[in-house]
Formats: C-alpha cells, structure tokens, sequence
C-alpha cells in the first residue's frame, strides 16, 4: 500500500439537490471511517451511499465516474454523462483526468476540458462535472510547478490574492478583482491568444452552461457587466489601451471574449 503523501485525495464539495451518490468500497479508503456505511449497500455491483463532505483515497489505478453503475463512482443525474471522467495513476505517480466525451462538460481548477482532452491534477483544486457535482482534489506528492502570477501585454495577474497590475507601473491604488472578475480574466489571459465562448466562461464562473434562450441572454448579461468592471480596472492601469475585446463569432462558435490589446 502507497503511503498517504503519494495517493490521491478526493472530497465531494457539492452535490445538487436531488442528485444521489454511490461509491464501490473497494475502489476508496475512506479518511474517517464512520463514513463507510456498510449498512447502505444501494446497488448490485455493491456500491455505498456517499454524501456531501465526504474525503477518501483512491485506491485504484482508473478510477471512473459517471451515471452508471459500472463506474467506481456513480452519479445519478440526467446531466452526468453514463461514462463521463476517468482518472488515472500514471508511472510516474502523478494522476490526470480524461473527459470520456461528456455532454454537458468538464472542468478542473476553473478550465472547461474539452470532449476527450485530458487534464493534469496538480496539488489541490476543483473538478467540476456538469454543474451538478463537484469534487476537491488533493495530491499530497506533488510538486507545484503553478505559477503565482501571469502576465501579457505587461498585465499580471496574481493568483494568490487575484490583485492586477502593469509592470514597470506605480499604480495610484491596489487593485483586487472580485472572485467572478478573477475567474474571467484567468480564462482569458489562459486561452491567448484564442477566444472564449459565452458558454465557457459561464461554466467556469458559475458552474453550468446556458441551455435555453432566457438562461443565454441572462449569462450575456452577467457576462457584459463584468467586462464593464474589467475594463474600467483596466482603465485605471492603461488609459490608451483595452484588453478586453468582444469576439462575435469564430469558427462554429457564437460570442464571446479574447485578451488582446487594442
């Protein structure tokens, strides 16, 4: 058996409301024992009930989550995909994270993955599954190679206290983005030089992605007047320049934002 340093660390964080959880006991070791309810074998493939707050190790090579049964953790919502994430121990010790082509989307750390993109899970942060269930990671071997800071076009953002500034520029006063502010700016500043969508953004910011024409214009609202405050923060560091640029349309994409001075 790994020791706990080198094994990964999963606590459920949020489930939505009416959505139930069920976890193979010999796939986790749970961290306090009292949540392994025996007594609450819920499928035929043995599977317990798990609930909000719970924290365990896996302790299985591939670890699969989904909304079937056949997965080591299976979620019971129409949202989650029958076979939507996997994760895997690779040789090296360290852990990633496949999306297996789920419907309604993926993200780690606040970035959206792709159908079928894998990501890597480094040190401790949030996998979120279709808006509806979320889990903290925790890998007590790693070793951080995040950096604390991001900058282009002489903007840095810090990712410690989410506070902006110009290099080589004395600002008047310190400027700290709101979480939401924080969140959009660190996808768009990821993704340069490329757009992101609507969708994207919403997924990361709030948890879920826009699924009829009332919850789109609600979102482009919420999303425009971030931008507002963006821009006017920005404005405060460079009054010649915006950084924020409306992106119509791209590809087979409609809307969205690009980091790019203008």
């Amino acid at each position: 058996m790994s020791s706990d340093k080198d094994r990964l660390e999963l606590c459920v964080t949020y489930v939505a409301k009416g959505i139930t959880l069920g976890v193979k006991p010999s796939s986790v070791e749970f961290i306090d024992q009292q949540d392994k309810q025996v007594d609450a074998i819920m499928t035929l493939e043995g599977h317990i009930k798990l609930n909000e707050g719970v924290s365990f190790y896996v302790n299985t090579a591939e670890f699969g989550i989904g909304r079937s049964v056949t997965n080591d953790l299976f979620i019971d919502s129409a949202k989650i995909s029958r076979s939507h994430i996997k994760i895997i121990r690779c040789p090296d010790g360290s852990y990633e994270l496949r999306d297996l082509g789920s419907a309604n989307g993926t993200s780690v750390g606040g970035r959206k993955l792709e159908k079928n993109e894998i990501g890597k899970l480094r040190n401790t942060s949030e996998i979120q599954l279709a808006g509806v269930f979320h889990l903290k990671f925790s890998d007590l071997g790693a070793t951080d190679v995040t950096p604390e800071t991001k900058t282009i076009y002489g903007i840095t953002l810090s990712h410690a206290d989410r506070r902006i500034w110009m290099q080589g520029v004395a600002a008047a006063e310190e400027l700290r983005l709101s979480n939401s502010e924080y969140q959009f700016l660190k996808l768009l500043m990821d993704a340069y030089p490329n757009p992101v969508s609507h969708r994207d953004l919403a997924f990361t910011i709030w948890g879920w992605e826009p699924d009829n024409a009332d919850d789109e214009k609600r979102v482009r609202d919420a999303l425009f007047n971030i931008v507002k405050r963006l821009r006017e923060r920005l404005e405060i560091l460079d009054v010649e320049h915006e950084y924020i640029e409306t992106v119509r349309k791209w590809g087979d994409r409609t809307g969205g934002y690009r980091f790019n001075k203008q």
